[in-house]
């Protein structure tokens, strides 16, 4: 058995690697801001393998990331993997009529709270005998269609370089790196931006969280960075 924290895990492709690894006998802590879905979602699947930390990436400070990793710490003693899922993806606008709070807000949780997470995390994966995994879930769509994406654009861009940077860095560790640069899938969130959108035409969530498990849960030779 091993030891999952996975971001955003309450909904969409969160969800799904949640209740796949959960179906794999791996313990799993979901970190989420939705507390009425991750309610829902831990009575739904009922198994003493899940564990719930509420958590909005958007308010949280430098004292709840180190409180985090101080409990993590207590509870788990270390992480076998973390899974970098949680983004928000306001409508899409031109540069010029950006709010300029919504940027700040789409950074601080699709980027800067990656940074922070990883940072808090490292020594809980340092811990593992095998080593730990670190994957982040980018998205292909702002690379082959970059207008309109704004900050979210920007901030999973930013990531990419994060775990790049990563990668660079933990070549001589313990430490695998991930990124998944997703498709479109179906999820609630694409349903609101684009309306006349078919969903029975992509791919599910479950299936994408098949794939990404299927070769992150492989034991492979170390890699400085690995793209599923």
């Amino acid at each position: 058995m091993q030891t999952y924290l996975i971001t955003g895990a309450a909904e969409g492709l969160g969800k799904s690697l949640t209740t796949q690894l959960v179906q794999r006998d791996h313990q799993v802590i979901l970190l989420d801001k939705n507390i009425k879905a991750l309610n829902a979602l831990y009575d739904e699947l009922n198994s003493p393998l899940t564990s719930l930390y509420p958590m909005d990436l958007l308010g949280a400070t430098l004292n709840d990331y180190e409180a985090m990793q101080a409990n993590l710490q207590q509870e788990f003693g270390q992480l076998d993997g973390v899974i970098l899922n949680a983004a928000i993806h306001p409508a899409f606008t031109q540069m010029d009529q950006i709010d300029y709070q919504q940027w700040y807000e789409v950074l601080q949780t699709n980027l800067n709270a990656n940074f922070h997470i990883i940072q808090n995390t490292l020594p809980l994966l340092m811990n593992t005998a095998e080593g730990g995994k670190v994957l982040a879930i980018l998205d292909g769509s702002v690379k082959e269609h970059p207008a309109y994406y704004g900050a979210y654009g920007v901030a999973k861009a930013g990531l990419e370089q994060l775990m790049t940077t990563l990668a660079a860095e933990q070549t001589h560790s313990n430490i695998d790196v991930y990124t998944a640069l997703l498709e479109p899938f179906a999820t609630a969130n694409r349903g609101r931006l684009f309306p006349g959108e078919n969903p029975m035409k992509l791919p599910m969530p479950d299936d994408i969280a098949q794939q990404i498990l299927a070769q992150l849960l492989e034991n492979k030779p170390h890699k400085s960075i690995q793209a599923l």
